[in-house]
């Protein structure tokens, strides 16, 4: 199976990734073997740049680089937070070369996380909206691409954890209460919830913990084999992760309670419905 991190794999050393609205980086840098261009309006403080990256400040509807430059765009839970996101797509266009392919993943505009979402930190910077077809013909016809594969990606309720001071200003809304619960009352509730969200999802056929989709788009003949869709998700680093591979054994009605293989923090892991094992 292919994921985000097999096709920056495949970029060739002297080849150009450009992480669109980067933050403090949207992936492990470290995995790429190409250069890397973070770019974003805001950009994180000196001291915690990452050696792997170029870091340059620009709006994505207007990206400084030149025609057909880049090898590799990442578009990475970020499309939603782009006021003219159309205008990023035709700048996509413009600075991919004709063998270059582009990842988006997004929420799901209409589902039950964003609404969470968007509830506690009143909009919390998303101000579009996407569902699957629509957004998937849109960036065909902006781009002039295909899409070539695509995944569902689940959430881990990460964004219900206490904000530091610097982050809460810049927040409204009801973020405050996160501070205000107890650290272990709030750990165990979100917990309670992405196991509680699981369960309803497998026994009833709903989608409370689906987070969105990821979609590769090319013009080019990339081949890209089945993409994971990880039912699983780490509340801390937001890392998917394979049942079968790492709790396959020792789970109790399907439930384990265990520490996330990347960074540690303990989780609770749902075996998941039988079509995404």
């Amino acid at each position: 199976m292919d994921d985000l991190y097999t096709l920056l794999g495949r970029v060739h050393p002297g080849g150009v990734v450009l992480d669109l609205g980067c933050g403090r980086g949207s992936f492990h840098y470290e995995t790429c073997r190409g250069r890397i261009v973070a770019m974003d309006l805001t950009l994180p403080d000196k001291t915690t740049h990452r050696s792997e990256a170029l870091y340059v400040r620009a709006d994505s509807s207007a990206v400084p680089l030149p025609d057909a430059s880049v090898d590799a765009v990442v578009c990475h839970h970020t499309l939603e937070h782009f006021t003219d996101y159309k205008k990023t797509l035709g700048e996509i266009r413009r600075i991919l070369n004709p063998r270059g392919w582009l990842w988006i993943a997004v929420p799901n505009g209409y589902g039950f996380d964003d609404a969470l979402y968007r509830f506690i930190y009143a909009g919390g910077g998303h101000v579009n909206r996407f569902e699957y077809k629509s957004l998937v013909k849109e960036v065909e016809s902006l781009t002039q691409m295909r899409l070539v594969q695509s995944c569902d990606l689940f959430s881990s309720f990460i964004y219900l954890r206490k904000p530091s001071e610097d982050e809460a200003k810049h927040y409204t809304g009801r973020v405050g209460f996160l501070r205000d619960i107890p650290s272990g009352f709030l750990t165990f509730s979100v917990l309670a919830l992405n196991g509680l969200t699981r369960l309803l999802d497998k026994a009833m056929g709903t989608r409370y913990s689906q987070y969105g989709w990821g979609f590769v788009f090319t013009r080019d003949d990339l081949q890209v084999s089945d993409m994971p869709s990880y039912f699983n998700v780490c509340r801390n680093c937001g890392s998917g992760h394979d049942w079968a591979r790492n709790h396959a054994t020792h789970s109790w009605l399907g439930l384990r309670l265990s520490p996330c293989p990347h960074c540690g923090e303990i989780n609770v892991w749902v075996s998941p419905p039988r079509n995404l094992q």
